[in-house]
């Protein structure tokens, strides 16, 4: 019996060493950016469910720009998310395998504004709908809408855009826009496909055909961890929303987080459906609408695209016990000599099962790429250490390491390259720290320190600046060699924190900081650090709903012929009056903006105010002039969709698209892409020039001058400032303009503040400038009377900007 026990666990031993884990980063694409929406994820790879199964899973957040489908189909993703549209990416030649449905019923809706009581008069509105809303498609032909008659127009994905002219209805989420616009105190009215029997499943896990033949087990594994993840965050929202909030970056609110948790819910019915469940049966329905639409083929096979778990393992054991069974019978037959022969056997079995059994344990605390500890082995780790330092007293520093830019190198030169570089930066972290210290890659380009017995700071920056240091000589990425540098951020225990979370929360706060300083360095978290990241939330939060609140408005600086001494054009300025901490700098929320993606919807509103403005003052009083907009390179990746609707704004206020400049950085050519130089082309075909702003300020300007369309350059403030300070700096300034207009482009010089400074630039054949000098920036009833006034100088009015 001891050895029939002993032979059973010896091949189960060996079936459960991870079988499905290989040196390759899995990859599971989202649909949209860090929300609740993918809760079952996170919770899964917090909780070591993907490492126990042998995973190492990298999950990515997607933009509006971020097509999933296309990730996987190219394998840059091995899994993603989507919506049932996924039937039609199969139809169309994509054979793509959905593994798991996360919402039973889709969140999909219309929402539209108050007034909209009825589908009547749909034909009269203005409707934006997102690509591959084939539900409510269905829905509006159901309603006996033509669709052809209808105005479509390209999603901004602003719920707000519902108190302006700018759209009357628009598809949605039943667990986001309702939100929003609630807080906002804005009425609405939703429209839901399920009231009229349209029922599609949301966010189903889909991977590939070829994923699942190259990888069966892989996929079984995938699948179950998700699942098991989702069972917990269905069943503990609020730790997932903390993880959320705290290592996934999200730009969303707490309140934000909870109330689409809860909206969730009843479109999962975990309490109802088992999690993942594929309904044959309601997929056949969906097939149906989808070949009413024409989007299926008739004989589309919905059993096809629907997984189906391996079924050759299930008799496994049976077949086990058969071959142990059968030797026992002979050896209760009478071979004594077999039984010793065995017996040995058994004895060496045993050896080489726990010998399996301990290479399986140390194979779930590794990392398979670069062979270092994982997360789960760090977060084990680092609950031992702070139940030592709350019990012993024993302290211990935490470094959070992210590479600088490693999301270029993925999109330059590929995962495979990308991954390279991962190992390489993890041996030179390895052979860099003192021998005490545990390291780990807890996933993408993160790497954490463990330092027992440090706390000091001096101590802990000089293992920094060592760290720092392995990173100067450069990476070889195929023939090149390129530099890729690191911030980290330190923390301590018990001294900043005692539990693991709020450590991991606090370091990344503090490797954050590192980044915003100028990336290349570390920064020591501070209480002054955490609060000013609190801050930062609630400016953040705050900045959601400060336009439809009023509180941004615009404000018009001019600027001049310097030859003419005449206004010829205004630069519109953006400008934020917070009811509670006055004014914020455009210094201070652009960049949050940016890094959040509410630019768009900054942007947007700059552009319709903007223009919106200048229509008035060409038809009254200047019909030559123009407007100067300032413009984020993370304005330009959505392919073209906001300059489709800037053009539709021009044209329905009849203004040439020489009436607008717009405003880029050097920034945005110099990491371009084909993308970007799309775009720059099809501003040129549309008449509106470019500007480059704060020339002089990077390193590579010249070589991209000839390359782009480029009208005007901006020489920055800080080289006309210099000018009263010497000849090197009058000297750089006239050799600029002439550089420029020898390449038949136009100057503007900004930050003018003294009459020498104008007569110096005006020698030297500058075209236009703008600063204090001339004026301050203005809100348009100032802006206009001094547009028909016209430039006094100097100007000495002390206006508030």
């Amino acid at each position: 019996m001891k050895y029939r026990l002993t032979i059973v666990l010896f091949l189960t031993g060996l079936l459960n060493i991870k079988a499905y884990g290989d040196d390759q980063t899995i990859r599971l694409q989202l649909k949209w950016e860090h929300a609740f929406q993918f809760a079952g994820y996170y919770a899964a790879q917090e909780l070591g469910y993907y490492d126990q199964a042998g995973l190492n899973v990298e999950i990515v957040p997607a933009d509006t720009s971020t097509n999933v489908y296309e990730e996987v189909k190219s394998g840059r993703a091995q899994y993603g998310v989507g919506n049932s549209s996924v039937l039609v990416q199969r139809n169309n030649g994509d054979p793509f395998v959905i593994l798991a449905v996360v919402f039973q019923h889709s969140p999909a809706i219309l929402i539209a504004k108050n007034d909209v009581l009825t589908f009547h008069d749909w034909n009269t509105k203005k409707i934006m709908l997102e690509e591959s809303s084939d539900e409510l498609m269905l829905f509006l032909e159901n309603e006996g809408l033509n669709l052809e008659d209808l105005n479509f127009l390209p999603h901004t994905f602003d719920p707000i855009d519902l108190t302006t002219d700018h759209v009357d209805i628009m598809s949605a989420y039943s667990t986001n826009e309702p939100y929003f616009l609630s807080k906002a105190n804005i009425p609405f009215r939703t429209f839901v496909p399920r009231s009229a029997g349209i029922d599609f499943f949301g966010d189903n896990l889909f991977t590939s055909e070829h994923e699942i033949a190259k990888n069966p087990k892989r996929v079984q594994a995938f699948r179950s961890a998700s699942l098991k993840g989702w069972q917990f965050a269905m069943d503990n929202p609020e730790t997932v929303i903390n993880w959320i909030i705290s290592r996934y970056k999200s730009t969303y609110s707490r309140d934000f987080l909870e109330f689409e948790a809860n909206a969730m819910y009843p479109l999962i019915q975990p309490d109802l459906i088992e999690l993942g469940y594929l309904n044959p049966s309601r997929w056949h329905k969906v097939v149906k609408a989808y070949q009413a639409r024409k989007k299926l083929d008739d004989n589309f096979q919905i059993e096809n695209a629907l997984y189906k778990k391996p079924e050759a393992s299930n008799h496994l054991h049976i077949l086990i016990g058969l071959a142990i069974a059968t030797p026992i019978l002979v050896i209760l037959g009478g071979f004594a000599l077999f039984v010793i022969r065995t017996n040995r056997k058994l004895d060496n079995a045993l050896r080489e099962s726990l010998a399996a059994r301990a290479e399986a344990t140390k194979q779930a605390n590794l990392d398979p790429l670069t062979n270092l500890a994982n997360r789960r082995f760090f977060q084990k780790k680092l609950q031992h250490l702070c139940q030592m330092a709350k019990s012993n007293n024993t302290p211990f520093g935490l470094f959070y390491l992210d590479l600088d830019h490693f999301k270029e190198v993925n999109d330059i030169h590929g995962h495979r390259e990308g991954d390279n570089v991962l190992k390489d930066a993890g041996e030179r972290l390895q052979r860099t720290l003192p021998s005490n210290c545990e390291l780990a890659r807890i996933g993408g380009d993160e790497f954490t320190i463990l330092i027992p017995g440090i706390v000091d700071e001096a101590a802990l920056g000089d293992i920094a600046n060592n760290v720092l240091k392995a990173f100067e000589s450069p990476f070889r990425i195929g023939v090149e060699q390129v530099s890729i540098s690191a911030s980290i951020g330190i923390t301590a225990c018990p001294k900043d924190a005692q539990d693991e979370s709020t450590l991991l929360q606090f370091a990344d706060e503090a490797m954050y900081a590192a980044k915003n300083s100028g990336r290349r360095q570390y920064h020591i978290f501070s209480q002054e650090l955490h609060a000013m990241v609190l801050e930062r939330q609630h400016i953040l939060s705050d900045m959601r709903h400060a336009i439809p609140r009023g509180e941004m408005y615009l404000k018009y600086q001019p600027i001049l012929d310097l030859n003419a001494q005449e206004i010829v054009k205004f630069e519109a300025l953006i400008r934020w009056n917070h009811p509670t901490k006055g004014a914020i700098p455009p210094s201070m929320f652009i960049p949050l903006a940016e890094e959040s993606g509410l630019i768009g919807v900054i942007g947007d509103f700059v552009f319709s105010e903007s223009i919106l403005q200048l229509a008035k003052w060409r038809k009254t009083l200047s019909p030559n002039l123009v407007m100067s907009i300032n413009t984020s390179p993370f304005q330009y990746m959505e392919s073209g969709k906001n300059l489709e609707r800037w053009f539709h704004q021009l044209d329905q206020l009849d203004l040439p698209g020489d009436a607008i400049i717009f405003e880029i950085t050097e920034n945005m050519l110099m990491h371009h892409s084909s993308n970007v130089s799309d775009q720059l082309l099809a501003l040129r075909d549309k008449g509106i020039n470019v500007a480059l702003d704060d020339f002089g300020t990077g390193y590579s300007s010249l070589a991209y001058l000839n390359r782009f369309d480029i009208d005007f350059i901006k020489i920055d403030q800080s080289f006309i400032r210099d000018m009263e300070s010497g000849a090197m700096a009058q000297d750089l300034c006239e050799a600029i303009v002439s550089m420029a207009h020898k390449l038949n482009l136009h100057v503007v010089a900004e930050g003018i503040e003294t009459e020498h400074q104008m007569n110096l630039l005006i020698k030297y054949g500058c075209d236009l400038g703008q600063g204090y000098y001339f004026s301050y920036p203005l809100e348009a009833d100032a802006a206009t009377t001094l547009l028909e006034e016209g430039i006094n100088l100097p100007n000495t009015e002390n206006t508030v900007f």
